[in-house]
């Protein structure tokens, strides 16, 4: 189906401010050792990377079904809505779920995964990432890369706490911890087409209840529809254990309340942090809030290494 531009004009550029030395290392590494001519900016303390590209990041490609897992718990409920925000120091969190009507685990042997080449372009990037950004000295919180096919308007988008990037890369965290804590986003837009500046990306500067409000989202949403130890009983308890873990995860304090609305029932729920300490799975997170445990990143020559206190 073809797609029809004519008389779309597209809006000139944000101008682009002079480019730090971060910058400067970061985008020419990336042009001589991987061949990418990517383009950063930098708002706040938020770096964000765009790659722009004229070849295919997605493909489809077949599957050999797989035969339940005895040891996986069947999902007794279907998330249907969730949505979460931070606003008025308060975080707020809405959902629908329902009980489950029928299990299919089942697939129609097709599976949409990214092309090498797309694989490549990711793992250059982090590459980069690693080589550039380790050093705890260096002012960035968070990094956004977008990996853009301008030619079919397709775009990959990866949002993370940089600290947590330097932890995993010193196994300070699991690597599959560090996963759950990207924001992936997978989006399609005509006005991607063509744009070889990232002019449609907002450019702003990541703020850290805004990240934690969607990683609690993507966490709960995950529990849902992936773990393999969805909610069995009381799914509101296991809400609310994945958003007193996830604001144990980073020591983050600064908001007043949690608010929890569960549109199905009408159930609404208010909690301090106090009221919220009594929630949580992660055992070891509560030990650690509860020892004061102090953990160090010490950069040098060029290498990270991670030191509990």
């Amino acid at each position: 189906m073809a797609l029809g531009l004519a008389g779309c004009a597209k809006k000139a550029a944000p101008a682009r401010k002079t480019p730090t030395e971060l910058q400067k290392t970061f985008e020419m590494k990336c042009r001589k050792d991987y061949g990418l001519n990517v383009i950063t900016r930098i708002a706040g303390r938020t770096f964000w990377i765009y790659v722009p590209t004229d070849k295919p990041l997605f493909d489809f490609a077949a599957e050999t079904p797989t035969p339940p897992d005895p040891l996986q718990k069947p999902a007794k409920y279907d998330l249907l809505y969730i949505k979460g925000s931070f606003k008025d120091d308060a975080f707020h969190f809405q959902y629908d779920v329902i009980p489950k009507i029928k299990g299919d685990l089942s697939n129609d042997g097709i599976r949409n995964e990214g092309t090498d080449y797309f694989n490549k372009i990711y793992n250059d990037i982090f590459t980069a990432i690693t080589e550039t950004m380790l050093d705890p000295q260096i002012p960035i919180s968070f990094v956004v890369v977008a990996i853009t096919d301008i030619k079919k308007g397709l775009e990959a988008r990866y949002t993370f706490y940089l600290e947590d990037y330097r932890r995993a890369s010193v196994e300070g965290i699991p690597y599959d911890e560090f996963t759950k804590r990207v924001l992936q986003e997978s989006k399609g837009s005509t006005k991607f087409i063509g744009d070889e500046i990232g002019q449609h990306l907002p450019y702003n500067d990541i703020r850290m209840p805004d990240f934690l409000a969607k990683q609690i989202v993507n966490r709960i949403r995950f529990k849902f529809t992936q773990s393999d130890f969805p909610p069995q009983q009381n799914y509101e308890e296991s809400i609310l254990n994945i958003i007193a873990d996830t604001l144990g995860y980073y020591n983050f304090s600064a908001f007043k309340t949690v608010h929890t609305d569960n549109i199905r029932t009408k159930k609404k729920m208010i909690f301090t942090p106090q009221e919220l300490d009594a929630f949580g799975e992660d055992k070891s997170k509560k030990a650690q809030k509860k020892n004061g445990k102090l953990i160090h990143i010490i950069f040098e020559n060029g290498q990270a290494t991670i030191k509990d206190q």
